[in-house]
C-alpha cells in the first residue's frame, strides 16, 4: 500500500507542476465527490451529508448539492473529479497516506494543533477542478472545526461552478452590446447570454425583464431613487415583489408560508435574498423564485444611489428545477453597479452573514 500511495503522490506532484499535462476534471455539476478511509467514512458521513444538506425552496425541495461518497481504495481514478473533497482524521488508509504525503511536515504539525483545517485549491489535480482538503488530528476535532466552515466550504464549491458557467459564457457570443447600454443609462450591467432576450421594459416604474425559453425562465431588475427601506426585510421584499407582480407579470403572487430570508454579497455590495414559491391568478402555473434587493449610493451617478430589486424565476411544471435555478444564480451573482460614466462601483458596504 506505501508504495502504491508514493508511485501516486510522485506522479501528482508532477502533475501539480505541469500543468498542461493535467486531465480535464470528471463528474457531475454541482455534485461533491468525498473522499474518507473507510475506517472513518461512518462517523463522517452524517457531518458531510450535513454540511450539503441546503436545499433549493421549490416544489421538490431539491438539493443545491449533492455528495458521492467515492472509494477510497480507487483513489488514483478518483483524484480527477470535478469537486473534489479530500478528508483525513489522523486515521489509516490510503486516504491518510495520501495526505500525509502532499503535507509538509510544518502543515501536518498545524493539523495537530488544530492551526490549519481547511486546505483549498483550484485545477489541484486536474482541469477545472475544485479541491478542499478537510484535515483534523481525529473525529471530534473534525467536528468542532467543521461548525466554523460549513459556510466557506460550500461557497468555495458554489463558486467554482458559477465562475466555470460565467467563463463557457465569455466567447464573444454574449449580448455585449445591451450588457454595456444597461452600463451606461441603467446603472447596473450583468452577462446577457446570446439565448436570453428583452420581453418587457417599462420606465415607471423602472424595470427590465430578461427571458429564456425550454424551459421558461426569467430575471427582472427593478430600481428606485433613493434608499427605498422595504430592501432591508422580508416583509419588505414580499410587499416589492407582490406589487411589480400583480402589476406586470402575469398577475403574480408569493405562495404564504414558503419562504427564507438571508444575507449575502452581490457584486460586492451587502444583499438580502428572498426565496420562495410564486403562483400566479392569470393561469395555471407556479414554481421556485430568487428575490435580491441592494442599495447602491452613487449607483447610475446619483449621490443617494438606487435600490435595485431582482426577480430570478423559473417555470418547469414536472421537471426539475435546481440546474435553472444554479443559472439563474450564477447570472445574478455577475450583477454589477455602476456609476454614472458606466463603470463599476466598487463594494464598499459590511459584509453580510
Amino acid at each position: 500500500m506505501k508504495s502504491r500511495i508514493l508511485m501516486l503522490s510522485t506522479l501528482l506532484l508532477v502533475v501539480l507542476l505541469t500543468a498542461c499535462s493535467r486531465p480535464r476534471a470528471m463528474g457531475q455539476r454541482y455534485e461533491v465527490t468525498v473522499l474518507a478511509d473507510t475506517t472513518a467514512s461512518a462517523l463522517l458521513k452524517p457531518l458531510i451529508e450535513e454540511l450539503f444538506s441546503d436545499v433549493w425552496i421549490s416544489p421538490q425541495m431539491e438539493p443545491r448539492m449533492s455528495v458521492r461518497w467515492a472509494d477510497p481504495t480507487q483513489l488514483e481514478r478518483e483524484i480527477t473529479a470535478r469537486n473534489l473533497m479530500l478528508v483525513g482524521t489522523g486515521g489509516e488508509g490510503p486516504v491518510a497516506s495520501f495526505l500525509e504525503s502532499i503535507l509538509s511536515a510544518d502543515v501536518r504539525d498545524r493539523v495537530q494543533a488544530e492551526e490549519a483545517f481547511v486546505f483549498a485549491r483550484l485545477d489541484a489535480f486536474a482541469r477545472g477542478q475544485q479541491m478542499v482538503i478537510l484535515a483534523a488530528p481525529n473525529v471530534d476535532s473534525f467536528r468542532r472545526q467543521l461548525s466554523s466552515w460549513q459556510t466557506d466550504i460550500r461557497q468555495r464549491f458554489l463558486d467554482h461552478e458559477w465562475s466555470e458557467t460565467l467563463a463557457t459564457q465569455k466567447t464573444g457570443r454574449e449580448n455585449q452590446a445591451l450588457a454595456d447600454s444597461l452600463a451606461e443609462h441603467c446603472g447596473f450591467t450583468l452577462p446577457i447570454p446570446p439565448d436570453w432576450f428583452v420581453v418587457q421594459e417599462v420606465g415607471d416604474p423602472a424595470f427590465l425583464r430578461l427571458r429564456r425559453l425550454s424551459p421558461d425562465r426569467w430575471i427582472t431588475i427593478h430600481w428606485v431613487e433613493g434608499e427605498d427601506s422595504l430592501w432591508t426585510t422580508e416583509t419588505g421584499l414580499r410587499e416589492v415583489r407582490e406589487r411589480l407582480g400583480r402589476r406586470y407579470w402575469d398577475k403574480d403572487y408569493s405562495e404564504p408560508g414558503f419562504g427564507r430570508f438571508s444575507q449575502l454579497r452581490l457584486g460586492g455590495q451587502q444583499a438580502n435574498l428572498l426565496e420562495g414559491l410564486w403562483g400566479t391568478d392569470a393561469r395555471v402555473g407556479g414554481g421556485p423564485f430568487l428575490f435580491y434587493a441592494l442599495h447602491v449610493p452613487g449607483a447610475a451617478g446619483r449621490p443617494a444611489g438606487r435600490t435595485y430589486y431582482i426577480d430570478a424565476a423559473v417555470l418547469h411544471p414536472g421537471g426539475p428545477k435546481s440546474p435553472y435555478l444554479h443559472q439563474l444564480s450564477c447570472l445574478v451573482s455577475a450583477f454589477r453597479v455602476t456609476d454614472g460614466t458606466g463603470k463599476t462601483i466598487e463594494g464598499n458596504q459590511e459584509a453580510g452573514n
